[in-house]
């Protein structure tokens, strides 16, 4: 368990005299985005990620995500536009950047979002790449809120009748990429507030 997880905040309730106990799991949503799509599905990862009581979800691009950033998650959500049929090459260069000989992600929930143009473009086999790499740092790792998003959240950006405006995401893909973030804090609140 990662030492963040290991982390309760006590607060004092001093009209009763009481101690409680609030835990705090940590979600580090990070992507990486050219045209500003995988952005606005990264901000809605976090928007369902906010929607479990007590989740402490930072959002971030992978240029700004440190080592502590990872070190101090205890869910990682990365997310990627689909590049040929995989995920960006800066995407595979941040994941070669994260500590690995000490098993410092080991047993960290870990999920993914991809935005690809077309339905048929490679988001599954781009999601599936992330969770190997995921997987091979010991995480665990977190599928989307139902079967239809079995893999994690996925967006079609511009092949009809997803075709929305620029910079932007049709709805049914932020609601499948905001049900990918709360279960991962969900399940992140389980494990660190038992």
């Amino acid at each position: 368990m990662s030492r963040a997880a290991l982390i309760c905040v006590i607060t004092t309730v001093v009209a009763t005299g009481t101690l409680e106990t609030q835990c705090t799991p940590s979600v580090l949503v990070t992507y990486f985005s050219q045209t500003g799509r995988t952005q606005v599905m990264a901000d809605a990862v976090a928007d369902g990620a906010r929607a479990v009581t007590g989740a402490a979800v930072t959002v971030l691009p992978i240029d700004s995500t440190t080592t502590e950033h990872l070190l101090a998650a205890d869910a990682v959500i990365l997310g990627t536009p689909v590049y040929n049929g995989n995920v960006a090459p800066q995407v595979l260069a941040f994941i070669g950047r994260w500590p690995f000989l000490e098993g410092e992600m080991r047993d960290k929930l870990g999920a993914a979002f991809v935005t690809a143009g077309g339905m048929s473009a490679g988001e599954e086999a781009t999601l599936l790449s992330i969770h190997r790499a995921m997987l091979v740092h010991g995480m665990l790792i977190v599928g989307g809120a139902d079967w239809m998003s079995a893999f994690g959240a996925s967006a079609v950006t511009e092949e009809p009748p997803f075709t929305p405006p620029p910079g932007t995401i049709d709805e049914v893909f932020l609601a499948k990429a905001r049900g990918l973030g709360q279960r991962v804090a969900g399940i992140a609140h389980r494990m660190v507030c038992p």
